[in-house]
């Protein structure tokens, strides 16, 4: 009756690969500097993360389960990987708002 609608393999899977360019980009320690190269490292991290998330969007429909399971689960991984609470919240939160944006937009055209 559901059919897909609890499988979550592929927000999870999006997930961490989100996490892994984070740290790819930069580590925890780096979020308060504010250097150039740490602005160019920024923009590139969140220009991955923009391009990952149209091909998520491109490959799934996500139904308001699997848009909630996305941020406690990238929060839940940030954490994990050392960032700071309110830094996993506030990204979490922003990259579920940039899903919702891409969905609309796909959804418009």
């Amino acid at each position: 009756m559901f059919g897909n609608f609890f499988n979550t393999s592929h927000v999870d899977a999006f997930s961490a690969l989100v996490v892994r360019e984070l740290t790819k980009g930069m580590s925890p320690d780096q979020l308060n500097i504010s250097s150039k190269k740490a602005e160019i490292a920024r923009a590139r991290v969140d220009g991955k993360i923009r391009t990952h998330a149209q091909q998520l969007i491109h490959n799934h429909h996500l139904n308001i389960y699997q848009k909630a399971k996305l941020g406690s689960r990238l929060q839940d991984d940030l954490r994990e990987a050392g960032f700071p609470e309110s830094f996993s919240e506030a990204f979490a939160y922003d990259v579920v708002r940039l899903i919702a944006l891409i969905s609309a937009q796909a959804k418009a055209k």
